[in-house]
């Protein structure tokens, strides 16, 4: 690192950890692995890494990233310590009668960083660990000490000696305690929801009483995550003056951990504004090329909105794109935009171990007439409602809905486009086969997916093969979820006489949820399903690791959005994609754990 590049480091490492602290281990380990790739490097930001990696849940590459960054060769007691962690979340990550050696593994970590450092954090752990294990006595043993010395007055010490206090069976003290941490100001919304994710595991596992336990969650539940939509209209007036006072009041009296949405005219940069004013971690989704929205869905509203508009997009935490293409006149765009915001604030929310509440700007006077549209306030509001969602209604009047819309392209007549999964899924080792292996894998690879695709019936709308490669159009997300793991279930064991041995082989599959047109093949006559989301999907399978199923932030926000609890979708990072065609934020998804 050079001279100079110690301030940079400073900033990317209080930057990593201000962004786990509220919660968000997504832009956390994005903003730490950006600072890496600029060249700013230190042990702790590599520990903050591998720790967003963690807490974004995907346990089995933050483990990978721990050993490739050699994060147990620095001796610290923190970095020690996140081993720990890392296979108590494996654990977790298993079902219940499979948890114990991963268990045992986080113990002996825990124990190892107490043994090297003596730090109450690691003990506790430890502690809580042998409770889990069946050892009380153990676990006791480490308790007492820390209950004694009682609590040193910032959170993590109050929290530990809460804890202490559960283990050694002294519910109602422990309850004392964290009626008073309630109010502490340094407990911010990461840190109580990895509290109440720690006490929630105790609990149901026997190792602390069930009711004390709960009584305390419920004190240091984080804040709700919201997330909002409302109407673009005119600047000024008495309407734009009515907007902010009910949105101000609205999140005056509902306090957030966050706040996610769009950043169009209207109700939405103010709730942008009102969200930086009061400090609740914002971050901005947008639908479609920055360019085309702010033509579309901010300078439509008058000029002012602009200035507006950027200082909000370059406050917020982060900023998503539901797609980076162009604007075509097409309302599945705009619907993406929603339906990606409102699943990422479904996301967050788990995250936090909180619930997620949509706030909704609502004009009654053009209500009626919107009611039918597929995109928009109101279509939202139904969505969100549909999927068991609370909704905050905020009624304004008076707003000046005159707004002027610049041309934009238009298909040609005829033209269909819908919002569907896309699937591609290649076979690595392939080209190692010889001639007399190859109708084996016909027969048994490519059969054996083939047949996956048929259980499915009509919800698979198209299919397509050549050679080792296949791409479907599906019509739910969660649907394609569930084809893409039991393909890869049905090649967790190759068939016989492949001469695959030695090799790394096996599925590698992309999924992906978006707008994509569907036409008729003018050359071949076949039906058609083209655009730059397949193509983009595309490009996700070959920097897909073998056996793994990558999907996007679109596809992870609508199952999240349709509440399908049987996925886990750990973030893996931005990742560059094949042929040159840019990053994407991708997740891999896997079957939970019952």
């Amino acid at each position: 690192m050079s001279e100079g590049a110690a301030p940079d480091c400073a900033a990317s490492e209080a930057e990593v950890a201000h962004r786990l602290g509220q919660g968000d281990a997504l832009s956390a380990f994005d903003c730490a692995a950006a600072a890496r790739r600029a060249g700013i490097d230190s042990p702790r930001l590599r520990y903050l890494m591998v720790r967003a990696l963690a807490a974004s849940g995907d346990s089995l590459g933050a483990m990978h990233l721990y050993e490739a960054l050699d994060l147990a060769g620095s001796g610290d007691v923190d970095s020690l310590a996140l081993a720990g962690r890392i296979w108590k979340d494996r654990a977790f990550d298993q079902r219940a009668d499979e948890r114990r050696p991963w268990l045992e593994k986080a113990a002996a970590a825990y124990h190892h960083a107490w043994e090297v450092s003596g730090a109450t954090f690691p003990a506790i752990n430890a502690a809580s660990l042998f409770a889990l294990l069946g050892d009380r006595a153990r676990g006791a043993a480490l308790a007492e000490p820390i209950a004694a010395a009682g609590a040193a007055g910032n959170y993590w010490d109050a929290v530990t000696l809460i804890e202490a206090l559960l283990l050694l069976g002294r519910g109602d003290e422990a309850l004392r305690h964290a009626q008073a941490v309630d109010m502490m100001g340094s407990a911010r919304a990461g840190d109580r929801a990895s509290t109440c994710r720690q006490f929630a595991r105790l609990a149901q596992s026997g190792a602390i009483e069930a009711a004390s336990a709960a009584a305390i969650v419920d004190l240091l539940r984080p804040p709700p995550v919201g997330v909002y939509c409302g109407r673009m209209f005119r600047a000024g007036g008495e309407g734009e003056a009515g907007a902010q006072r009910a949105i101000a009041a609205a999140l005056d009296a509902q306090p957030l951990s966050a706040l996610i949405g769009p950043l169009a005219c209207g109700a939405d940069i103010i709730f942008a504004e009102e969200a930086i004013a009061r400090g609740i971690d914002l971050t901005i989704i947008l639908p479609f090329a920055e360019e085309d929205f702010i033509a579309q869905s901010v300078r439509s509203g008058g000029e002012t909105w602009v200035a507006r508009y950027i200082r909000c997009r370059d406050a917020a935490a982060m900023v998503h794109f539901a797609s980076n293409t162009r604007f075509v006149s097409d309302d599945c765009q705009f619907i993406l935009g929603s339906h990606t915001a409102m699943g990422l604030a479904r996301l967050r929310a788990r995250e936090l171990e909180s619930d997620a509440i949509q706030f909704a700007v609502v004009d009654p006077a053009v209500a009626a007439r919107s009611a039918n549209a597929i995109a928009g306030t109101n279509a939202d509001l139904a969505l969100w409602q549909a999927h068991g969602g609370r909704t905050v209604t905020i009624a304004v009047g008076g707003l000046d809905r005159s707004l002027e819309f610049p041309p934009a392209p238009k298909p040609p007549e005829g033209t269909r486009r819908g919002l569907y999964a896309i699937l591609f899924a290649d076979f690595a080792g392939f080209s190692k086969l010889g001639e007399a292996e190859l109708p084996i894998f016909a027969q048994e690879v490519m059969g054996g997916i083939g047949r996956v695709l048929d259980e499915y019936g009509e919800a698979v709308l198209f299919r397509n093969t050549w050679g080792d490669a296949v791409y479907a159009i599906i019509s739910d997300p969660a649907v394609a979820a569930r084809i893409a793991l039991d393909m890869q279930e049905r090649l967790d064991v190759l068939p016989a006489g492949l001469g695959l041995e030695g090799h790394q082989a096996g599925m590698r599959t992309g999924i992906h949820f978006g707008p994509i047109y569907r036409g008729q093949d003018p050359v071949v006559g076949n039906e058609l399903w083209y655009g730059t989301e397949v193509t983009r999907t595309a490009r996700i399978e070959p920097v897909t690791l073998v056996g793994q199923i990558y999907c996007t932030q679109p596809m992870a926000a609508m199952l999240a959005l349709g509440d399908a609890r049987e996925f886990d979708c750990d973030y893996v990072g931005k990742v560059r994609l094949a042929k040159d065609y840019g990053e994407l934020a991708l997740y891999r998804l896997s079957r939970r754990a019952a």
